[in-house]
């Protein structure tokens, strides 16, 4: 148990740190509001990577730190930051990464998605797309418009329509990730988890 509690703890801050350096990855254009970043791609590998409280928790971290004043979030940080125009998808990541990780398990146990790629490269593309782009914006957009004051149809056009064809390429990368990693991504999955959980679980 504690061998798997360390293994967990080394994850979370593994998977934390990378949503962190991709979340630095960003660019802003035209004046644009809402930055592109690579934050929706570190969701998706932190759900497909970790189980899903392990997966909450590697984003939920950073969240914390950020509200002691870290520039976290594309250089950014601070409750100014938690509460701004950008906080309901902030707020979101987190569970967000919980749904991915869930879905991601019910994915690994189905027969289909073993033995069939093409089937289980739609299946991943599609559960990204739903719980790393989607239900981010979800409460992202409303936030949005309460803090800015703006329209539904402006708000869309500055924090949405930009953002889906990056969207889709994001979960069309993890998707070619998560069929050619399957056996080493159930095995990081399965090992940080106690022995009781492991036995219930169908490996590949």
């Amino acid at each position: 148990m504690k061998t798997n509690n360390i293994r967990s703890l080394v994850f979370i801050a593994l998977f934390a740190a990378l949503f962190i350096v991709m979340s630095t990855i960003s660019i802003r254009l035209g004046g644009g509001l809402v930055p592109f970043s690579l934050q929706t791609f570190a969701v998706v590998l932190s759900g497909l990577f970790l189980t899903p409280r392990n997966a909450f928790l590697s984003i939920f971290i950073v969240i914390v730190l950020s509200a002691f004043g870290l520039p976290l979030f594309s250089g950014q940080g601070g409750w100014a930051t938690l509460t701004g125009y950008t906080a309901g998808f902030i707020f979101a990541f987190p569970f967000c990464a919980l749904l991915l990780s869930l879905s991601v398990g019910r994915l690994l146990q189905s027969p289909s998605i073993k033995q069939n790629k093409v089937i289980a490269f739609i299946a991943f593309f599609i559960v990204f797309e739903l719980f790393s782009s989607f239900f981010a914006y979800v409460p992202g957009i409303p936030w949005f418009m309460h803090v800015l004051s703006m329209s539904l149809p402006k708000a869309l056009v500055a924090s949405c329509y930009p953002f889906l064809l990056g969207d889709a390429i994001k979960s069309f990368v993890g998707a070619i990730v998560a069929v050619s990693l399957t056996p080493y991504i159930v095995h990081i999955r399965t090992s940080t988890v106690n022995k009781r959980m492991k036995e219930t679980t169908i490996t590949l």
